[in-house]
């Protein structure tokens, strides 16, 4: 048999939305306070609400050794 697919990975390829804001963190600092170090989630992918520059809301990749920003841009055409 095949490996088991986790359930978040079931619900991208059935076509659902991946919800990044279901748990609410602000900055790179809330993620450390909730102990989502970037080396305890390598690969994971966060949205904070007020992480980016000038406080605006941005994506959070994790390297493994760093949480890396990545700009919310303009509206998908």
């Amino acid at each position: 048999m095949g490996k088991e697919i986790p359930w978040s990975f079931s619900k991208i390829r059935s076509g659902e939305q991946l919800n990044l804001k279901t748990r609410p963190l602000a900055n790179a600092a809330a993620l450390a306070a909730a102990g989502l170090t970037a080396a305890k989630c390598a690969g994971g992918l966060i949205y904070l609400s007020a992480g980016g520059t000038g406080s605006v809301p941005c994506l959070a990749f994790s390297d493994g050794t760093n949480w890396k920003q990545i700009t919310i841009g303009a509206n998908c055409i």
